[in-house]
């Protein structure tokens, strides 16, 4: 005869186990700070397999009467079951690597057994727009968003995000462009890391060729000067010396801003970007000159971090989010500024946290926000990555770490008057990627310099007027 229970028996079983468990911790016979006997015994018991029991304890541990700790066992937090909630955070998949955001979740439910967080990854495409709709569907509460995506909502649209004040510890760079426009102590963002793209290159291979390590007065002349007698020097074949994803709109934008390119209207609307040619011509220079076959029609940056980390690529252009991935990695690498044109400019990269206007769980949404954003989680970041932290003196503090970190990993404290945003270049991110289309076409050489800019001006004119919208800086 089968050992096996009617799934009515096993109900009324695991109902039994429950009601019995509800009721000794409302009546003292567990106390607070107690654990519960074993699952094994208590799957002895009441006639239930451990797994059963495992996952009917789940259900007290909504109710916010136990929590388990792992290898320990179930400990009584309160006598009196709660309502939980449910808090739907969304989020960028790279930050589980970049920011440990997993383990920062476990830490704010356990530290908060009130609140269980939902989370949902986002995809990286479209993000803005997936944002707004889950936002005005009450499908999300918070949500990570960089500054990029960001500047994506028009400025009608940002009503979306619940106004928070400011934190007086991060740094006002971080802040400013994400202030409401009607107050300037409020943001729509509350930043939680950061990093500018900085050279990171191969130690190895500078130290085989004889050539010293890059410092903050190359110009690209020299950083291309030096690519070459990096491949010269390798004994390896289908190695480049500098390599990066031109079509990234965390990379070529850079190029425009270190020549002074902006977008400047004219009354009829005309625009006219001077310099913008000497700019994109240096980007194909540097893989002309190294005899790099580029596909542009199919690259990422992941592909320039797979290239240094088989040691096929002594330079490339990266951020501090990127260097997680390096680092796991045995490659002997440093950090350096960007090699520069008329002006060392670099770009800034903020990922931070905004809370949904539409939402009915404003207030937990906020304590999580605001979990993030302390000094204790903002160390644990420090720690356990080598993403920048938003706040100011845990970013700059030493010691404790648990990843290794290049020598000249706080090189950011010097380059922040270098700092610069999309924005700057007087384009909304619309019109940044009408731009990288035609930049898609004229790096691959089907078109010449002239159609390239004439296609330029033809798309990013306004016919009518200059945009009443138009902003800079980020608003």
């Amino acid at each position: 005869m089968s050992g096996k229970i009617s799934r009515e028996e096993f109900k009324v079983k695991l109902n039994h186990l429950l009601t019995s468990l509800r009721k000794q911790i409302s009546e003292g016979d567990y106390k607070v700070g107690e654990y519960l006997p074993s699952e094994l015994i208590l799957a002895e018991q009441y006639g239930l397999s451990k797994n059963s029991v495992r996952k009917g304890l789940e259900e007290l541990v909504s109710e916010g009467l136990i929590v388990k700790k792992s290898r320990i066992g179930n400990q009584v937090i309160s006598s009196q079951p709660f309502d939980q909630t449910i808090l739907r955070v969304g989020y960028y998949p790279n930050l589980l690597k970049d920011a440990v955001f997993q383990k920062l979740i476990k830490q704010f439910e356990e530290e908060n057994p009130s609140v269980k967080i939902q989370t949902i990854s986002l995809p990286y495409d479209h993000y803005q727009q997936t944002v707004q709709d889950f936002m005005e569907n009450e499908m999300l509460d918070a949500v990570t968003i960089n500054y990029k995506d960001y500047s994506d909502f028009d400025t009608e649209f940002r009503n979306v995000f619940e106004p928070m004040n400011k934190n007086d510890s991060i740094y006002p760079f971080l802040q400013k462009p994400f202030e409401t426009r009607e107050y300037q102590d409020e943001v729509y963002v509350r930043p939680f890391v950061f990093s500018p793209i900085v050279l990171c290159y191969n130690k190895d291979h500078f130290d085989a060729s004889g050539i010293s390590y890059p410092d903050s007065g190359w110009k690209w002349d020299e950083a291309l000067s030096a690519a070459g007698r990096l491949m010269n020097s390798s004994k390896e074949e289908g190695t480049c010396g500098l390599y990066f994803h031109p079509l990234s709109l965390n990379r070529w934008p850079i190029f425009l801003l270190q020549n002074r390119v902006t977008a400047e209207y004219s009354a009829d609307g005309e625009v006219a970007m001077n310099g913008l040619l000497e700019s994109v011509n240096l980007i194909r220079k540097i893989f002309d000159e190294q005899g790099i076959m580029q596909t542009f029609l199919s690259d990422s940056n992941k592909d320039a971090e797979t290239l240094f980390v088989d040691q096929k690529a002594s330079m490339i252009m990266s951020s501090y989010f990127s260097l997680n991935e390096i680092a796991s990695h045995e490659v002997s690498y440093d950090i350096a500024p960007l090699p520069y044109l008329k002006d060392p400019k670099t770009l800034l990269l903020i990922i931070g946290l905004a809370v949904n206007k539409h939402s009915k769980k404003k207030k937990a949404a906020q304590s999580f926000v605001d979990f993030i954003s302390s000094e204790e989680t903002q160390e644990r970041i420090r720690i356990e990555t080598l993403s920048i932290p938003a706040v100011k003196k845990v970013a700059e503090r030493q010691g404790g770490e648990k990843v290794y970190k290049p020598s000249r990993y706080f090189l950011f404290r010097e380059i922040i008057p270098t700092f610069s945003l999309y924005t700057d270049l007087g384009l909304y991110s619309k019109e940044l990627n009408e731009l990288r289309k035609e930049l898609r076409i004229y790096l691959s050489d089907l078109m010449d310099d002239k159609i390239f800019y004439q296609r330029i001006s033809k798309n990013l004119s306004k016919k009518d007027s200059v945009d009443s919208r138009r902003i800079k800086g980020g608003e």
